[in-house]
């Protein structure tokens, strides 16, 4: 039983390192070229695919190098989410 928990632990830490590896990698490139295209997107509508995402409307709030904050069009209602960009795979203007 342990061992199962030892390797959640270590999954969870390599995530840490990955995440702070790339973000290392945007700081010496000169920063996310897609994170200054979204936020040209700043207001407008569009559809997104990704991760936890497929053909999902919404309209672009916010953004910095590793987030977007989003407003996502749902049939009921809206709601606001914050998506990394790592899990965002392709932005459609509508």
């Amino acid at each position: 039983m342990s061992s199962v928990f030892k390797d959640v632990d270590q999954d969870d830490r390599l995530d840490t390192l990955e995440r702070k590896v790339k973000k290392l990698e945007r700081n010496v490139n000169g920063g996310s070229k897609m994170s200054g295209i979204i936020k040209d997107l700043i207001g407008m509508e569009c559809t997104i695919d990704g991760d936890d995402f497929f053909n999902t409307r919404c309209t672009v709030l916010d953004a910095d190098d590793e987030w977007v904050k989003l407003i996502v069009h749902e049939k009921k209602s809206d709601s606001t989410m914050i998506v990394r960009l790592d899990n965002i795979d392709s932005i459609t203007l509508d």
